[in-house]
């Protein structure tokens, strides 16, 4: 009886696997699957214009978010007018954990592969044309319970067929199977009752809709929400993509003529929380000079995070060096450019408590308007310090050729890092070349535009560190000061480097009027 027992058991394990096998669908990768996905949808707004297969990185793709596998945990397309029907192949996002897709224009069955998603968490279907009417907590309840039923039945149809051909047997025979059939009712039951217990977690999870709310630190005469802004964006489409960094990428939205932003859309899991993110934000809420780039405001929940910039139309420095157009030859322009970026580091060393080291200095975060007034930007995501103190990261940031050497090599970070970043910014400004320029390959490593500047120097070229026609046209004296200040905040010894401050003054006392 026991050997029986153990087979019927056997059999029913093997034949649950075989149909469950055979249910699930072919595994794709994660960029496949959103682009087959795609293709069940219409589209008539475009919102899925950065879905391309000739983007390889998925993750970056309009509402959706990965894990540090690249695998999709998250798909967010709410009320953006999407149509058409939900794949089936969506059952192959095994990962995922968030689906949400409420109020668009979806319509058809809801594929039964969605409740075989193990690790799904939220599911919000609401404000669609499913032939389920509609989303409420007793539909969903019923919808996620669908197939248990299903499958209920077909069991308890299979076991009056198999009672209905027992005839001929002997007794013996007879109890063995009324017994097998009793513990497999009872594990039955037991499956059942863990898989609604499951469901039911889910269910009350279903419920809680994700708020999407922008806090608004300035006013700009016209109301910023969610939608107004992510529309804007062209639903982060890359034609109004204007730049990419370390947090992420920076996308302009015109929201009416005369509001124009700059929105930087975070990578997810650079913070460990939206908690650390509102955290980080809410101490720079009063963070304000005229050099920096103003925080509007942002967005943070757990599927995106972004933040909102005033927009400024003159590009940012490193083009502007590339280009070296009239301006860009020019010593007065030049001369406020330095300063702008001075004032703005001072103030963020001096005069900000806790201060705020930025640590990423660099001309591709400097950004300017029409008149060339400078603006740093990306100082929001920096670590803050006590007043005093030196810290201690577990990584360093910044960019490589810009870092001070003591904190590529300790970790160890201060204010005199910026300064040290900063010095390297002044003299791509004045020169034809960049920190770690294709021409210093001849010479040993470690050898960058310090080296260069300070070998120029010994060999009595101090022309030829600037570019052509700079030294011909601006004042040879002033800048000559500019580079030797340049150099001084570069030396390896930090009692040596000036503070921002100084630097400043330094730069005020040069007079580019004088022209």
């Amino acid at each position: 009886m026991k050997k029986t027992l153990l087979a019927l058991f056997l059999l029913l394990l093997l034949n649950l696997f075989a149909f469950s096998s055979s249910r699930k669908l072919k595994p794709f990768h994660d960029a496949t699957v959103l682009l087959e996905l795609k293709t069940s949808f219409s589209d008539p707004h475009g919102v899925l214009s950065s879905w391309d297969p000739n983007i390889s990185n998925h993750c970056s793709w309009f509402g959706v978010s990965c894990n540090s596998d690249l695998r999709v945990v998250s798909l967010t397309l709410d009320e953006t007018r999407l149509g058409g029907e939900i794949s089936p192949v969506v059952g192959s996002l095994s990962e995922i954990r968030v689906l949400s897709l409420a109020f668009n224009n979806l319509g058809g069955q809801v594929p039964k592969e969605i409740w075989g998603l193990k690790r799904l968490e939220f599911l919000d279907l609401q404000g669609n044309d499913f032939r389920v009417q509609s989303f409420s907590r007793n539909a969903v309840r019923k919808l996620m319970s669908h197939n248990g039923e299903e499958e209920e039945e077909e069991n308890e149809a299979s076991s009056t067929s198999d009672s209905s051909d027992k005839t001929g047997l002997y007794p013996i025979e007879i109890a063995s199977i009324v017994s097998a059939s009793v513990i497999v009712f009872v594990l039955l039951v037991l499956v059942v009752l863990f898989i609604y217990t499951r469901k039911g977690k889910r269910n009350s999870q279903v419920q809680v809709v994700e708020p999407k709310e922008i806090k608004v630190f300035v006013d700009n005469g016209v109301p910023l929400t969610y939608e107004s802004i992510v529309r804007a964006t062209g639903y982060f489409s890359n034609s109004n993509c204007i730049g990419h960094g370390g947090f992420g990428s920076t996308y302009k939205a015109e929201v009416s003529p005369n509001n124009v932003f700059a929105v930087k859309r975070l990578s997810i899991g650079r913070f460990q929380g939206d908690q650390q993110f509102h955290a980080e934000i809410s101490a720079l809420e009063m963070v304000r000079h005229p050099n920096l780039v103003m925080l509007i405001g942002y967005h943070a929940s757990e599927t995106e995070m972004f933040l909102i910039y005033n927009y400024l139309s003159g590009g940012n420095l490193e083009d502007f060096i590339k280009e070296r157009s009239k301006p860009a030859l020019d010593w007065k322009i030049l001369h406020k450019i330095a300063l702008d970026v001075a004032r703005a580091l001072a103030y963020l060393h001096e005069q900000c408590s806790p201060k705020v080291l930025h640590r990423d200095i660099k001309p591709s975060n400097i950004l300017l308007d029409n008149n060339y007034n400078a603006y740093l930007s990306d100082f929001g995501l920096s670590k803050l310090l006590g007043a005093s103190q030196s810290h201690v990261t577990t990584g360093v940031a910044g960019t490589f050729g810009y870092v001070a050497p003591e904190y590529a090599m300790t970790c160890r970070v201060s204010e005199k890092a910026d300064v040290y970043s900063y010095g390297i910014v002044i003299l791509e400004l004045i020169s034809d070349k960049r920190a770690l320029d294709p021409s210093f390959s001849s010479h040993e490593n470690g050898f960058n535009i310090v080296s260069w500047a300070h070998m120029m120097l010994s060999q009595g070229k101090a022309k030829e560190v600037f570019t052509k026609g700079l030294w011909e046209t601006g004042p040879q004296d002033d800048l000559v000061e500019v580079l030797h200040l340049a150099l001084k905040c570069t030396v390896d010894s930090l009692s040596i480097r000036p503070t921002m401050k100084q630097a400043v003054k330094q730069l005020k006392r040069i007079h580019p009027s004088r022209l």
